[in-house]
């Protein structure tokens, strides 16, 4: 396939390239700026759009391509206006989604968050009726970020009505660096970062492979699925079930033995043959 990438540029971005390219895949990496005169890989082309100020550019940048992982946002709302976290990250969705329908495109990965849930960034004490967390948890975003994310994921529900046949993958994705360097973060800051996240990570070439999968294996699902790309277990020692009882009593605990992670993968498992091997 042609596979645009947008925010091709990024943590993700990066990973996604590599695994298209080594996949076999063509490529357009699609970014606000112009191209990187050192990046001459073959099979991959550069275009620039603003995809969240600049719809026509990213109608362009989308034309003869047979799908599109879409990355392009705000990776976090820290130190930025709300107004600019919310209203970027909804039109970078909308942009996508709609170019995509204009030109009959029906491939489609959206990198959402487990943030959509309302989670990290929360301005309000989170509670958790249930663990793990799956695909059908009730939402509740409490901040710009999460918010964006939770309505992005409805105007993907929108857009496969409005296009039918087309197929959209939305990703919830963890916090995306190796194990050892998240568990480092969560040591240094206990409060606002582990036990907020839920002690939750996802390596990155393993996020690279779901973006991928979920476009390779449209096919295997209709109009549009979410799913829970996350390692399948935290950066602690401490047994799962102790942790959740000691900071979120409240939740009702379904199954967390070991160190399990607080959310279900099986879902990507069965549907896009998704699995998380990387252990750091």
């Amino acid at each position: 396939m042609k596979i645009a990438i947008t925010g091709s540029r990024g943590n993700v971005g990066k990973e996604v390239v590599k695994a298209c390219l080594e996949a076999g895949h063509s490529i357009i990496q699609v970014n606000r700026t112009d191209m990187d005169p050192k990046d001459k890989r073959p099979n991959s082309e550069y275009r620039t759009a603003d995809t969240a100020a600049d719809y026509e550019a990213t109608l362009e940048a989308f034309k003869g391509t047979d799908a599109v992982i879409h990355l392009a946002a705000i990776p976090n709302p820290i130190n930025k206006e709300d107004s600019l976290v919310h209203s970027n990250n909804v039109q970078s969705a909308f942009n996508g989604f709609k170019a995509c329908g204009e030109l009959g495109i029906k491939k489609i990965c959206y990198a959402s968050s487990v943030n959509a849930i309302g989670l990290v960034f929360s301005n309000q004490p989170r509670r958790f009726p249930y663990f793990p967390i799956d695909e059908d948890y009730p939402l509740n975003p409490t901040d710009s970020y999460a918010l964006a994310k939770a309505e992005s994921e409805l105007q993907a529900k929108s857009f496969v009505n409005w296009f039918p046949g087309t197929k959209i993958a939305c990703l919830r994705i963890h916090e995306v660096a190796p194990k050892e360097k998240v568990k480092k973060e969560h040591e240094e800051n206990w409060k606002d970062l582990a036990v907020r996240q839920v002690w939750g990570w996802v390596n990155p070439a393993a996020v690279a492979r779901a973006c991928l999968l979920s476009v390779e294996k449209a096919d295997e699902f209709e109009g549009c699925e979410i799913f829970n790309i996350v390692a399948p277990e935290t950066t602690q020692a401490t047994s799962s079930k102790e942790l959740a009882k000691k900071y979120y009593p409240e939740a009702r605990i379904r199954g967390l033995r070991g160190n399990r992670g607080f959310w279900t993968i099986d879902k990507a498992e069965r549907i896009l043959g998704w699995t998380h091997y990387e252990k750091e």
